[in-house]
């Protein structure tokens, strides 16, 4: 397992050193640039290459019900949490403790851990995530809190005109259609969403490079907390009580408990506020992710 942790960790650690130890000093546009980028281009071909390869079969409509429950359950948790903080802790808060990397480390992890019936729920939590909860909720909280004058229906404009969610839709036309695209195609699809995660990862590093860690470490660290404890914790008491104790309880609830997503600093640079929480979160929950994998395992192991 520890070497499994080591494989998924070097990537993640070798591209954001990239960024904060040798593109500390670039010109603000460059990383805007890259976010731009990434929200416009690079994280809807992502989607729509990962749609591609999902198994949508079965009882795909129980795992949308439980992340969009999940994630519904999470914003009052945080929101409640966060509602002496200021105006412009909020929107960063919220993202560092709701949204997580589900796809790049949660993919990565759980097929060691559990068997195929609960890698089919892994798969589907992390589509379902990234599509209803980075560019879902994460969208929505992000223009609300950049632009809380405006009235409800631009809110719910910036969500449906989202890039990533047109690359999902145009990834579940062409699975329903049943429009097979060729070998070479799918390799440059492979090839974009390492590209995504390698940038995305370097653009990190950068605005790591420009934060005190010490002025944002409560609030982060009380992100971090409900990010990579509190929450899978709810959510595995939850599905224990209906009934839902196999390798799916387990799958859920590591999926639920992985680290900051990436996506919510594109969202920041998207939406104009500051990435400072963000980043140190997703540093605080990379750490913390470690300890919390051994805990799932006896709290919510895949055979009882």
């Amino acid at each position: 397992m520890v070497e499994q942790l080591g494989e998924i960790y070097l990537p993640l650690i070798g591209w954001t050193a990239i960024g904060f130890l040798l593109l500390r000093h670039v010109p603000e546009v460059f990383p805007k640039l890259i976010a731009r980028s990434l929200f416009w281009l690079g994280v809807p071909l992502q989607v729509f290459g990962f749609t591609l390869r999902a198994d949508l079969t079965g009882a795909i409509w129980l795992v949308p019900m439980v992340v969009s429950a999940f994630l519904s359950l999470s914003l009052l948790l945080t929101w409640w949490c966060s509602w002496r903080f200021r105006r412009s802790d909020r929107a960063p808060f919220l993202l560092s403790a709701v949204i997580g990397n589900t796809g790049f480390v949660g993919l990565a992890i759980a097929p060691y851990l559990v068997d195929q019936v609960g890698l089919s729920w892994v798969v589907l939590f992390s589509l379902t995530h990234n599509i209803i909860g980075s560019y879902g909720f994460g969208v929505a909280i992000s223009s609300y809190y950049s632009q809380k004058t405006q009235p409800w229906h631009h809110h719910l404009k910036s969500v449906l005109l989202t890039p990533a969610l047109w690359g999902f839709g145009l990834g579940l036309w062409f699975k329903l259609q049943q429009i097979q695209l060729n070998q070479p195609i799918h390799q440059a699809l492979d090839l974009t969403v390492n590209g995504v995660t390698a940038l995305a990862l370097i653009l990190v590093g950068i605005r790591f490079s420009e934060i005190k860690l010490s002025k944002h470490l409560q609030i982060s660290g009380l992100a971090a907390l409900c990010k990579v404890l509190l929450l899978p914790l709810v959510l595995g008491i939850i599905l224990t009580l209906f009934g839902i104790t196999d390798s799916r309880r387990l799958a859920v609830v590591l999926e639920a408990g992985m680290p900051t997503a990436i996506a919510g600093v594109i969202l920041a640079e998207e939406y104009a506020f500051s990435t400072e929480i963000i980043v140190v979160s997703i540093a605080l929950t990379s750490l913390g992710v470690l300890g919390s994998i051994p805990l799932w395992l006896w709290l919510f192991p895949a055979h009882v």
